[in-house]
This record gives structure tokens, C-alpha cells and sequence, in this order.
């Protein structure tokens, strides 16, 4: 029994709730408490759903009957395509999963997809890195001799002279609360030509240690790790992203392949037709001192002429198809072939499938990844709107510091530094700094930016939604409609062979000179021709029908799922390396190593989310 409707849509929305808590390392419980509006807003593509469910079964039942295929048919030309049509060609048979193979191993453009996310990741170790300590260190030395406009400046004489030396190290880190701390080593030398500097050569020494903590603007660990979050959303959206382009790429090896096979069985069936014909031009030049006339055999030999000027076309399509697929797919095997040639061994078939349109938009609502891109968009933007709202209030920071000092003469900057320890007491500093900008019309405007994306976001989604299940709906229809359409272009072909027969027979039963024997011919030839043409849109509907199902896996988002492809990440000549495989057990024997270090991230609360949307392609065999 298939569960109800409102249950798979409910489960698709925990879902996409809980791939967004994978994404900022937060339990499901908090994001589905959080994030209670998202699915409140899918729950609004119910009534859609429910309707499109309704309005498919009453399609199914106003369906004519076109009849159906034999389970034990099998066309002439399926055994012909195991035989080589190159001489001297080197022979590759392939099929789909050894093509989807080939293109997870060395296409590149799948790994140029599978380098987006890798770049992404590297932006959570930057934003963690913002809490991290740093290293300072500076020194100076200052070498002064100025004119002295007041004798209490020296004591006598009339220029100033100091000699200062200073220097400082320390370590400083910025914490999650929005606070800076500092603790920092100050040393120092000087001497002067002053009476009143005493001791002279002085060392001095001093450790400090100080603290600026936000009280309004930049507070809180939920605005200081915001772009923590923003990174690690961003991350999961490559991947979605990642998810989708190989999805579609992936469709398109299996289109180039589906587009090969159907080529060469045009070739096969041209072929088959020039030699039809030749088989009546030697026939009738045979005869053509018995009972041919003349005009018989030129229309005979004009037809013969045309279908072999096909030919040429038709070997040309073949090796484009082929040349489609070396470029799909960037196998170096392939490209390093001499006269290659591929071999399709994967035939289309023609067994029934049964959909429902309910499941497939419940499906494609769970599994595309476009909705979870979107889910994640929105989220990125409620934070940032979170973060304006914090911007508007003024900065006012508590500033707190202290510290301990010693001084000693005779350049004796080892002493001070022991005195700053066990002389004197600790001395400190505690103060409030303010500052707010009139009108704050940078961060009004800012504010309502963010707002207005949001409000653009969730526009966004709900036309995505709407564009993702009307892609499904189409997917699904075609597979129907292609199911139906081979069936009835089968019936055509049996009907147009039957035709063949019928006026071969009574063309070869005529004597030649009869009068109807011209247009019993020109009815064979054209027979003969109807054949192939039904043969072919009869090989048309079989491919389109075996690529319908492969794009309708891709319309509900689970192609990468049911072809079982996988991913892993090594580390290969010392980068992050995506590992996409077909076969689990290969990728799970990968050393795995990890490649990026990040710093753990507390629980953040983030801001609400809502639901968001991407751009969605779409396309089927033509």
C-alpha cells in the first residue's frame, strides 16, 4: 500500500530540514523547532500535488488502446549491430553503465563540477580562523636631537637630545562573544641629555593585559559566528550544486549513447534499403531483354543512386554521435584508439513501467537538490538579515585593562623586567567608548536590502517548486507517451511490412511489359521506403522511451541513487580530491584522509529560515 500523500510530503520536509542542520552542524530537533515556516510554506504545493495525482488518473482511463509490443520481439537490426560497419576499425563494445563508468573516472568536466564544493570548504577553515591567536611584534628606535624652547626641558642645555629603544610581543585572539583580548611584553631603553631624567640609561619593562568586549553592535556568538554558518551553508549548496550538474551530465552520456545506438540502426536500416533496391535494379537488368522497358529500370536506378547519396549522411551522423560521446566522457582509452569504432551493446527495452504522478512530484520535492539549494539560500539570507539588525545599534564596547611595570638605571632592562614581578602593585583601566552615526542611514539601507532579498528568495522558491514540478510532471508524462508511442509506431511498421509483401507479391506475379507493372513498382519502391521510415521513428520511440526513464530519475533527483554512484574525498598530490564512483566498494576501499581542518563550532541559534529557490533546466531527446 503506498502511504498517503500528505505523509510523503510531510517526510520531504523534515528531510530538506534536516540536510540544512547537517549543513551548520545542528541537531534535527533544533532546525525543525527553528525552521518551523519551511514546511509551511511547501504544505502549500499539497492541494498542486493532490491535484495533478487526480487529474493523471483521469488521463489513464480517456487512454486509447494502441496495443502492445510481443515480449519475445526482437528487431533485425539489434543482431546486425554487433557486427563491425568499419573495416579495419579497432572494435570497443560499450553500454550505458560502462560509459557512466568511464565518465565518473575521467570526464572533465566532473571534476571540474566536484572542485566546486572542495573550493567552498576551504571558506569554513578561513571564517573559523578568525578566532584563532595571533602572533604581534614590533620595535623602534628613536634618535632625537631637537632645539629646547624651555629650560625645564633639559636643565640647561639648548638642544634636546634622547636616545629610545622599545619594543613589544605579544598574542591576541578574538573570541565568539565579539571580544579582543591581548596580552602583550613591552621593553624598552632610553637616555637623554636632560638633569631632570633620572636614572639615566634607563631599562624599562612592562606586561599588559587588555580586554574590548562589544555591548551592543558585533555582540554575541550568534552574530560573530554568523559567517561560520554562511560558509558551511555555502559548502552545501556547491554540493547540491555538485549533485546537480553531475545528474545532468550523466543524462547527457546516456542521451549521446541512446543517440549512437539509434545512428548506426539508422544506418543499418539505410543499408538495408540500398540494397532492396539493388536487389530489384539487378533483377530488372536481368530482364531487360525479355519483357523490362526502359523507364523501369531508370527509375529503379535513380532510387538506387538516392538511397546510396543517404548513406553518406548517415555514416557521417554515426561517427558524430560517436565523437559526442569522446567528448562526454574524455576517455583516454577512446581518444588514443585508432579508428575507433563503439559498439553498442546495450539494447533499449521495451517492458511497461508503472508511474504514479503523486509519488514522482512527492519524490522529486524530497530529492532534488534544487530544493535543497533553495532551503539553504534562504537560510544564508536570514542570517545576513540578522546580522543588519544587529549592525543598527550603536557600538559600545567595555574596554578593560592592567598591567604591571619596572624601571631600573644603568640599562638594566633584565632588573626592570624582574621588579614588573615583585615590586609595586598591579595598575588598571576601565572605560565605556560610544559611538553611533547620525541617522545610521548606511546600516537603515542595509537593513532593508536584506529584507528585500529575502522577500526575492522566497518569490524565488515558490517559482522553482512550481518549475521542478512541472519538469516532473513532463518527465513522468514522457515516459507514458513514449511507452504508448513505440507500441503505436510498432503497429505502423508491422502494418507498413505487410504493405511490402502485398505489392512485391503482385509486382513479381505482372508480366513486365504490362501496363500497371510501372506503377506496381514505383508502389514497391515507395513500400520499401515506408518500411525504413517506419523502422526508424519505431527505433526513435524505443530510445526515447529508454532515455524518458533515465530523465525522469533525474527529474525527481534520484539518478545519482538508483545508478549507485558515490562519492569519497582523498588526498591526492597533497590536495582535497573528489572520488566519484559507480561501484561503492571501490570508494569505500579509498584511503580517505582528511584534507581540511576546521575549527568546531559551538550551537549556534541560528535566525529563521524560510524556503528559497534555484534555477531549474529541463530538456529531453529530440
Amino acid at each position: 500500500m503506498l502511504e498517503p500523500m500528505k505523509t510523503r510530503f510531510q517526510r520531504a520536509c523534515l528531510s530538506s530540514a534536516s540536510l540544512l542542520a547537517a549543513a551548520i552542524s545542528l541537531p534535527p530537533t533544533v532546525v525543525t523547532a527553528q525552521y518551523s515556516n519551511a514546511p509551511a510554506t511547501a504544505e502549500s504545493f499539497q492541494p498542486y500535488i493532490s491535484n495533478a495525482a487526480s487529474s493523471d488518473a483521469a488521463e489513464l482511463s480517456s487512454m486509447v488502446n494502441v496495443g502492445a509490443i510481443p515480449t519475445d520481439y526482437v528487431p533485425w537490426w539489434n543482431n546486425a549491430l554487433a557486427s563491425p560497419m568499419q573495416p579495419a576499425s579497432t572494435v570497443t563494445p560499450v553500454d550505458v553503465e560502462s560509459l557512466l563508468i568511464r565518465t565518473l573516472e575521467h570526464s572533465s568536466q566532473v571534476k571540474v563540477f566536484s572542485d566546486l564544493p572542495l573550493i567552498r570548504q576551504t571558506a569554513i577553515t578561513e571564517a573559523c580562523a578568525a578566532f584563532d591567536w595571533s602572533a604581534f611584534m614590533n620595535t623602534r628606535w628613536d634618535d632625537a636631537n631637537d632645539p629646547v624652547g624651555n629650560t625645564l626641558t633639559t636643565g640647561g642645555a639648548s638642544r634636546y637630545e634622547n636616545h629610545q629603544w622599545t619594543g613589544t610581543a605579544g598574542l591576541a585572539r578574538r573570541n565568539t562573544l565579539g571580544g579582543r583580548f591581548e596580552v602583550a611584553q613591552d621593553l624598552g631603553h632610553q637616555n637623554t641629555n636632560s638633569t631632570f631624567f633620572q636614572p639615566n640609561n634607563q631599562g624599562t619593562s612592562r606586561i599588559r593585559l587588555s580586554y574590548v568586549q562589544p555591548l551592543a553592535r558585533g555582540r554575541g556568538k550568534v552574530y560573530n559566528e554568523s559567517l561560520v554558518v554562511l560558509a558551511k551553508i555555502d559548502t552545501s549548496v556547491a554540493k547540491d550544486e555538485f549533485s546537480r550538474q553531475l545528474q545532468s551530465h550523466l543524462l547527457e552520456v546516456t542521451r549521446a549513447y541512446w543517440g549512437l545506438y539509434l545512428e548506426r540502426v539508422s544506418l543499418l536500416q539505410k543499408r538495408r534499403l540500398l540494397e532492396m533496391g539493388e536487389e530489384i535494379e539487378v533483377n530488372l537488368k536481368a530482364r531487360a531483354s525479355v519483357d523490362v522497358v526502359g523507364s523501369q529500370l531508370l527509375r529503379v536506378s535513380a532510387a538506387v543512386a538516392e538511397r546510396r547519396s543517404d548513406l553518406v549522411r548517415a555514416e557521417m551522423a554515426v561517427r558524430n554521435a560517436q565523437d559526442r560521446i569522446l567528448a562526454l566522457v574524455n576517455d583516454p582509452e577512446f581518444a588514443l584508439a585508432l579508428n575507433l569504432e563503439m559498439i553498442p551493446t546495450h539494447l533499449p527495452t521495451n517492458d511497461p513501467t508503472t508511474l504514479d504522478i503523486g509519488d514522482a512530484l512527492s519524490t522529486a520535492l524530497q530529492s532534488r537538490p534544487e530544493v535543497s539549494q533553495a532551503i539553504k539560500q534562504i537560510s544564508a539570507a536570514c542570517i545576513r538579515l540578522g546580522m543588519s539588525r544587529n549592525e543598527l545599534m550603536p557600538q559600545f564596547d567595555f574596554i578593560g585593562e592592567t598591567y604591571v611595570a619596572g624601571l631600573r638605571g644603568n640599562s638594566d632592562i633584565g632588573g626592570a623586567w624582574s621588579d614588573q614581578f615583585d615590586t609595586g602593585r598591579p595598575s588598571y583601566a576601565v572605560g565605556l567608548q560610544y559611538q553611533m552615526p547620525i541617522h545610521n542611514r548606511a546600516a537603515k539601507a542595509r537593513l532593508t536590502r536584506r529584507k528585500l532579498e529575502v522577500r526575492q528568495l522566497q518569490n524565488q522558491f515558490r517559482s522553482t517548486v512550481e518549475t521542478l514540478l512541472m519538469e516532473t510532471k513532463v518527465a513522468a508524462r514522457e515516459v507514458r507517451t513514449s511507452q504508448r508511442d513505440a507500441q503505436a509506431k510498432f503497429a505502423s511498421m508491422v502494418a507498413s511490412n505487410q504493405r511490402l509483401d502485398s505489392v512485391r507479391q503482385r509486382w513479381t506475379h505482372l508480366p513486365g511489359k504490362n501496363q500497371s507493372v510501372g506503377l506496381y513498382l514505383e508502389d514497391v519502391l515507395r513500400a520499401q521506403a515506408e518500411v525504413t521510415a517506419n523502422e526508424y521513428e519505431f527505433a526513435k520511440a524505443q530510445t526515447t522511451y529508454n532515455l524518458s526513464l533515465m530523465n525522469l530519475k533525474r527529474a525527481t533527483g534520484t539518478l545519482l541513487q538508483s545508478e549507485e554512484i558515490v562519492e569519497g574525498t582523498a588526498c591526492l598530490e597533497g590536495l582535497p580530491t573528489t572520488i566519484v564512483e559507480k561501484d561503492m566498494y571501490r570508494v569505500s576501499a579509498l584511503s580517505v584522509q582528511p584534507v581540511f581542518e576546521s575549527q568546531p563550532s559551538e550551537s549556534i541559534s541560528p535566525y529563521q529560515l524560510e524556503s528559497s529557490g534555484g534555477m531549474i533546466e529541463t530538456g529531453l531527446i529530440e
